[in-house]
Order: structure tokens, then sequence, then C-alpha cells
């Protein structure tokens, strides 16, 4: 029986003088037991052996050589494709896409998989930190630390340079709420626009502008009182337009109830819908839903935020996103000392700590009280 020649027999390094470089011809078994040869190049006879002592090992730990010339945007868009669509809800996997595809792949994607560094990773997230949010920041660790994973799973790369890679420390945004001055500018100057009772309801309910924009008069009941928040509106981008899905997470899916004159507005926005319905006839879209479009259909987020940014600037107050209506109601009720655990769930947190990180810095730091609570207490022992 033949026996089985080593992985880099065959001849020593030998100049080419067509090529002008170092050459030298082995015989290996890829990663399938499949006996190849291959000639391997160098500008200098040790550069050449060293070459064939890195394509040895890279063999001999069972990589896949023919995908030595694959690319990190390559490999992601493969990972996602294979093994995130299948295992993804649509909206999941657009944004697993969309970090991909906006922030990854111009900056790594150019970059041979076999090739990446840690280093290339720790500052490309040093980078991203000026710009991006911590919890984007986390979410783009995470998809690469997991489509690396899966490529040295799959035999493209030895070790994952993505692990233990230290996130910069962000500063978080400082929430900005509405003065009770700025609200009452808003509302007044607000008040003859379409976005009126939308904008209402975000300052006296807190919620997010895409259960506002899924909100449905099924989902209302004025007669209770309550709001039933159970979906959200988020941008699919494989059909390229805004759809009613899930709420963002499992527990924003919450009854909250509602004071009298938000009924009041809710009936007063109600009418004039209906109003508008029946100007535009047949070409209205029956959606059921409270804050549609003029044609019925499904509002656009984006479209909302450009409108109520040129409302602001008209209002003379400053700068605010519709995002920032929310924070103006949570920190209202935290001025008014409402139980925060409450609070929470009335937001839709999925846990407390999350009210606490955002708002935390609102809540009363009456040191003094807790000194004089102890005092009184323990008084007379």
């Amino acid at each position: 029986m033949a026996e089985r020649r080593e992985n880099g027999a065959g001849t020593k390094p030998k100049y080419d003088k067509e090529r002008n470089r170092w050459c030298q011809k082995i015989s290996y078994s890829d990663h399938n037991g499949i006996k190849k040869r291959k000639s391997i190049y160098g500008g200098t006879e040790g550069e050449c052996k060293q070459n064939t002592k890195n394509f040895i090992r890279d063999v001999e730990a069972g990589l896949d050589m023919t995908a030595n010339k694959m690319t990190v945007g390559q490999w992601l868009t493969k990972w996602l494709k294979t093994y995130k669509k299948p295992a993804l809800e649509v909206t999941s996997y657009a944004s697993y896409e969309h970090q991909v595809n906006h922030h990854i792949t111009p900056k790594l994607g150019g970059v041979i998989l076999k090739q990446l560094k840690r280093i290339q990773i720790q500052e490309f997230f040093n980078e991203k930190s000026k710009k991006l949010s911590p919890m984007t920041l986390e979410l783009i660790k995470a998809i690469l630390v997991n489509a690396l994973k899966m490529a040295m799973v799959d035999g493209y790369i030895i070790k994952n340079p993505a692990v233990s890679l230290m996130l910069p420390a962000v500063k978080d945004k400082v929430v900005k709420p509405l003065s009770k001055e700025e609200i009452g500018k808003l509302l007044k100057t607000v008040e003859s626009d379409r976005l009126y009772s939308m904008i209402y309801l975000a300052i006296y309910t807190g919620m997010r502008k895409g259960e506002l924009a899924a909100l449905t008069w099924q989902d209302v009941n004025l007669k209770s009182k309550t709001i039933h928040v159970r979906h959200g509106v988020k941008y699919n981008r494989e059909a390229k337009q805004y759809e009613i899905g899930s709420t963002k997470t499992p527990t924003a899916v919450r009854d909250i109830p509602i004071s009298k004159i938000v009924v009041d507005e809710l009936k007063r926005h109600k009418a004039r819908q209906a109003a508008e319905q029946l100007e535009i006839g047949d070409a209205y879209e029956k959606n059921n839903l409270v804050f549609a479009r003029e044609n019925g259909k499904v509002a656009v987020l984006n479209g909302i935020d450009i409108k109520f940014s040129s409302l602001i600037t008209k209002s003379g107050i400053e700068r605010r996103t519709f995002h920032d209506l929310r924070h103006t109601f949570a920190s209202i009720c935290i001025s008014q000392k409402v139980n925060i655990k409450a609070l929470s769930e009335y937001l839709g947190h999925s846990n407390i700590s999350i009210t606490y990180d955002v708002y935390g810095h609102l809540l009363p730091g009456d040191k003094e009280g807790i000194t004089d609570t102890i005092t009184a207490y323990l008084m007379g022992i």
C-alpha cells in the first residue's frame, strides 16, 4: 500500500524567471480529504518558505483553502442568508441586514476574512462610538461575534478576532423633556395641524411613535378609558414600506388607562377623521387606523419626524424629536412622584432597570430626607 504523503511534501523553492518570484510546489489534502497540489510564491526564497509554512498550518487547522479570497463582506452576506434569514422574523432580519450593510460592510467588508485582525475591529468600534448609541454598538458587536463564530465552525478562520472586544465608553444622551411652557407653545402651534392629536397623545400617554402609528380604533376603548397597545409600525426593508407588526418588545404589549381629556380629544379626532374620509371617498383605505395618512394608509415614520421638526421650529422652542414627547411624559410623572415600577410598566419597558437608566437622573436625590427619616424613626432610643 502506498504511503500517504504529508501535507507540504513536494519540491524545494525554485526561482521562477518568468514571474520573477520564488515558487514552491506542494501536495496537500484539503478540508474534505481530497488530494491537491498548489504552487506557492514569494518575493524571496525565505518569504516563499514562510508562505508555504503558513499555508500548511491553515490546511492542518482544517480551513477551507478554496475560500482564501473570501472577504468579510462576502461572508456576512452568506451568513445572513444561510443562518439568520431562516431563524429570524422579518423585522429582526431586516435590522441585522441594516447593521451589516450600513455600518460593518462599508468599513470592514473589503478585508480578506482570514486576514481580519482584532485591532481592525477595535478601531472600527472606536470610530463608530462617536456616532452610534450603546445599544446599536452592542447589536453590531453581537452580529460580528456570531458571524465570525460560524466562520470558524465552517472552517474559514482559525479563531474569532471579535471575541473579548472592548466597546468604547459612550456618553449617554441627556434626556431633554419639554417644560410646561414649551408644551403649551407646541400645542398652540399645532392645534390646526393633522399631527395635533398624535402629538397630544404622545404627551399624555408616553406612547412610542410606532405604537401610535399602529393604533387602531379597535385598540381604543373610550368607555373604559383604556388603550390596548398591541402593535408597532416598522419599516420592511425587503418590501420597502412601513408595515404594522409586533411591538418593540413583548413587554410593550400592554393596556394603559387614559384620562377624560384624552378621551375627549380622541372623540374630536375621530370626528375630524370621519369628515376627511367622507371627502376623499373611495380612494380612502379603510384600515381603521387612529393616526393614518390622508388616504388611510399606514403613517410613514420618518415623514412624521420631518413634519414634527418643522412644527418645533415654527413654535419657537428648542429643537426636539418626536421621541422627546415620551421623555416629557416620563419626566412629568417622575416629578409628580409616580411609582417608578408603575411608570416602567405604563411605558412598556422590558424591565425597570431601563426606566432607571433613562430617567434615574430625574429622580429626587433627597439625601437629607433619608437622614431625617432614619433620625425621626430612631428618636427616643
